[in-house]
């Protein structure tokens, strides 16, 4: 099947949503589809998009070139309605994420499935408006309608966005990283990590308080741009803080196997780049997905979304997550519990293997 990806993001970057729309692409393309991603010339420049994310199965990528911001405002419309219209010519179905591209596709009588990664909240009044009035989710244009988790499916339906619930699956998201298990054995020094971005709500500032507080272990991010690590720098000069800007997906795979524990402390409120919506009721994180592929203890905000992938027997959760003095208290109580880190540690190995995209992105295709 000839398949369209219209995605608005930039492509290479360092956005996990650009990262998991590019492995859909992938996988897809393995399964023997031609796929074109249609996006935006926004990208971080002099990158080569194969070698940045470690591509094996080849797809086409189409800039639409006088795009050369994320589209906003104006250009949001005509960037979806320019790669509407490629799309349309080159492909029998189109995948997006992009709400008016659906508008399009139900307009236009184009077969698409939509990715649903947060709320409405995050649209225009006239998009929401548009889906609203036309009850657009229940058009027959759309083949299928993918959730994140179960959370965001049942907040559409309670909305009355969708009447036909037939057709919406849930579909956390996925990784890309396939390991071997391996035992954490030390109980000296533990190494700590966090991979992703350097954001208050992702709990960037609990790991830098627990460096603080912490000497007798060592913390590690991987993440940011090279000036917010450069800042950070300076504002932390901690010997058992090391900082890294964000590194390509086969360096972010060997750095994770070499952690003893893997950090998810989110707030009470999670935003993304240009949302206003707070995502923790919905949001179903790449990072956890990878984490759990490593094989290494996760310790994570008790968020109640993420219950729907881990339970305690995979993932050891903090409840009171605001407090960096919980996080020291269990820390210091995993220490020299060997035998919890590893039997916790290779339970989320094995339930990762539920989660890797060369099985997901069969049910985009699935009838």
């Amino acid at each position: 099947m000839k398949i369209s990806y219209i995605s608005n993001s930039s492509c290479p970057s360092h956005l996990p949503s650009s990262l998991q729309i590019v492995k859909t692409c992938e996988y897809l393309s393995k399964h023997g589809n031609k796929v074109y991603l249609i996006i935006p010339n926004t990208a971080i420049p002099n990158l080569s998009v194969n070698k940045f994310y470690n591509i094996r199965f080849k797809f086409d990528i189409i800039r639409l070139l006088r795009f050369k911001k994320f589209p906003l405002g104006v250009n949001y419309y005509l960037f979806s309605f320019l790669a509407f219209l490629e799309a349309k010519k080159i492909s029998e179905m189109i995948i997006t994420r992009n709400y008016f591209v659906v508008f399009l596709c139900t307009l236009f009588k184009k077969k698409c499935v939509i990715e649903l990664h947060s709320d409405m909240l995050n649209e225009s009044r006239i998009v929401r408006s548009i889906f609203s009035i036309f009850k657009i989710l229940n058009s027959k244009s759309i083949s299928k309608i993918i959730c994140i988790s179960k959370s965001i499916k049942t907040k559409y339906i309670k909305d009355s966005y969708v009447k036909d619930t037939n057709k919406i699956i849930v579909l956390p998201s996925g990784s890309s990283l396939k390991t071997n298990y391996k035992n954490s054995l030390n109980t000296k020094r533990l190494k700590l990590g966090y991979f992703g971005t350097i954001n208050p709500s992702r709990g960037i500032n609990i790991i830098l308080k627990l460096a603080q507080k912490d000497q007798q272990n060592d913390y590690y991010i991987f993440g940011g741009s090279k000036n917010q690590i450069i800042n950070l720098k300076k504002k932390y000069r901690l010997r058992n803080l090391f900082l890294n800007s964000h590194q390509n997906i086969e360096i972010v795979k060997k750095q994770m196997k070499e952690m003893d524990i893997l950090l998810m402390p989110y707030s009470n409120k999670v935003t993304v780049s240009g949302n206003v919506s707070d995502t923790t009721k919905y949001m179903s994180p790449l990072k956890l997905f990878d984490y759990m592929s490593t094989g290494r203890l996760i310790l994570s905000s008790k968020l109640d979304v993420l219950k729907e992938v881990v339970n305690d027997k995979q993932c050891v959760f903090i409840k009171n997550y605001l407090n960096p003095l919980s996080w020291l208290l269990e820390i210091n109580k995993i220490k020299n519990n060997v035998l919890k880190r590893n039997i916790i540690g290779k339970n989320s190995h094995l339930k990762s293997k539920q989660y890797f995209h060369d099985n997901r992105v069969l049910k985009y295709l699935e009838n």
